[in-house]
């Protein structure tokens, strides 16, 4: 199984094939992923892997159209990024967008926004989840929060998120040929 992780870091997933731009990072390829094209070819990943990466590249659409075309047809994409609302969002000067439930829906077959048709990229959303690496250390009223903010995405998004804010919003996607 061929794995990459973009934006890899000092943190690369054992097994995967690391990019990043720092030269001081664990990557086993050095790029910028905001450049024309990833150093890869044609539909060779079964896997790809982008934490805390997706919010620093300067043509999010761009990005993901190369994902798309170096994925094999079926492929896995796990992303994790700041949510909207979150305070590491707004503390990361180096940080360019931040991400909702519908922020990868351009991309989605049957969403609002694919009707814009920005991209002939098409991703299946197979999950979504707010603070999943958070959920064994929230307690009473807190968990009971985040189980019904995973559960009423679009209305938490629409009204509460400025008032109890998440960290992190993950993203599961299948790559649809």
């Amino acid at each position: 199984m061929q794995v990459i992780e973009l934006g890899c870091g000092r943190r690369k997933a054992e097994g995967a094939i690391g990019l990043d731009i720092n030269i001081r990072s664990d990557a086993d390829v050095l790029c910028d992923l905001s450049a024309n094209f990833l150093p890869l070819r044609d539909n060779c990943c079964d896997k790809v892997l982008c934490f805390d990466v997706l919010e620093h590249v300067l043509d999010f659409i761009h990005t993901m159209e190369e994902i798309w075309r170096v994925s094999k047809p079926g492929a896995v994409v796990e992303i994790s990024c700041p949510f909207m609302s979150s305070v590491n969002y707004f503390s990361d000067p180096t940080h360019r967008r931040a991400f909702t439930s519908r922020s990868f829906d351009y991309f989605i077959c049957g969403t609002e926004a694919f009707e814009y048709a920005y991209s002939d990229a098409r991703f299946e959303m197979v999950a979504v989840e707010y603070d999943k690496g958070q959920q064994q250390y929230r307690k009473g009223i807190h968990a009971w929060l985040l189980k019904w903010i995973n559960k009423n995405k679009q209305k938490y998004e629409d009204r509460y998120a400025f008032i109890y804010p998440v960290y992190q919003i993950d993203f599961v996607l299948k790559v649809i040929k």
